[in-house]
């Protein structure tokens, strides 16, 4: 109804790579998110917090594929663009913070 390249149409891209990643489809899930990122992205912008949603989600799909150092990237920079958005004591921003603290915690990276 809205269209292939329509934000909303990437919210739920990224409703249903949640789904099938838990189901076990890590290839689908992948596909879903990159498409989710491209069209959020083009629409509206690398710095926006639905990015940022978007990127966490695939870093966590990442890191339970063991791609620590695929996931690190795009959680830092879920991180980056929640702080700028939201500042540095918003829940969002801690939310990201913990998911980056927690990959370098099960990478063994405890310094």
């Amino acid at each position: 109804m809205l269209g292939p390249e329509h934000p909303r149409t990437a919210a739920s891209l990224n409703n249903l790579a949640g789904l099938v990643h838990r189901q076990g489809d890590l290839r689908a899930a992948r596909s879903l998110y990159e498409r989710a990122l491209a069209i959020l992205k083009k629409e509206r912008g690398s710095e926006d917090p639905d990015v940022a949603t978007t990127l966490n989600n695939f870093a966590m799909l990442l890191r339970d594929q063991g791609d620590f150092a695929g996931a690190e990237p795009l959680y830092a920079r879920a991180l980056a663009i929640r702080e700028k958005a939201f500042g540095p004591e918003h829940p969002d921003t801690a939310a990201s913070l913990n998911n980056l603290a927690g990959l370098l915690y099960a990478r063994g990276d405890l310094v």
